[in-house]
């Protein structure tokens, strides 16, 4: 059995991390988001999107990447405020130790994904580590799913997915996986 699973919102309560990150590198360039605006409007989604809004509605696509680039240095300073899903840490270490392939599938950066996986001490749990530098479509879009689904040569059958966000939910269910939606933890 494969055993996906998302990873800001689900495995980790990642958003003052990511919120205290974004903040800092919009404020080199002027502008600003308030933790809840992130919470609400930010969270899960793909920053080339979230970004434009903040940044006046039509950015510079290289203002953009620059302060998506600050944001993934100054993520670490902001570790701390992460708070992990016990529950689902625990489960995870039991599919993994019965046998099962576990799969990390998400839209984060690929350095902040292994920053934080590591400060938890996680990510060598993990079989493959898909972020959004390995998609070509974003959630909604199953495409991360279905290539962890390809890795493995498995079916949706044989597959189960946990996710928190609307967005990942509809990509997680487009896959045709068993899908387990996660809950405030």
């Amino acid at each position: 059995m494969l055993i996906c699973v998302d990873l800001d919102g689900t495995l980790l309560d990642t958003v003052p991390a990511n919120a205290a990150s974004y903040r800092a590198a919009l404020e080199e360039l002027g502008f600003t988001v308030t933790d809840e605006y992130y919470a609400a409007h930010c969270n899960g989604g793909y920053y080339k999107d979230f970004l434009r809004p903040l940044m006046g509605g039509d950015p510079d696509p290289a203002d953009v990447e620059r302060v998506h680039d600050r944001k993934k240095a100054l993520y670490a300073d902001y570790l701390d405020c992460v708070r992990p899903n016990r529950a689902l840490l625990e489960l995870l270490q039991a599919m993994r130790a019965a046998g099962n392939r576990l799969a990390c599938v998400t839209t984060s950066s690929r350095r902040n994904v292994n920053e934080v996986l590591s400060h938890f001490g996680c990510v060598c749990w993990f079989d493959l580590i898909l972020t959004g530098e390995d998609v070509i479509k974003s959630k909604p879009d199953p495409e991360g799913y279905l290539k962890a689904m390809e890795h493995f040569g498995v079916t949706p059958a044989e597959t189960m997915i946990f996710e928190d966000s609307a967005l990942g939910l509809a990509a997680a269910k487009a896959s045709g996986a068993t899908v387990f939606k996660v809950e405030a933890f």
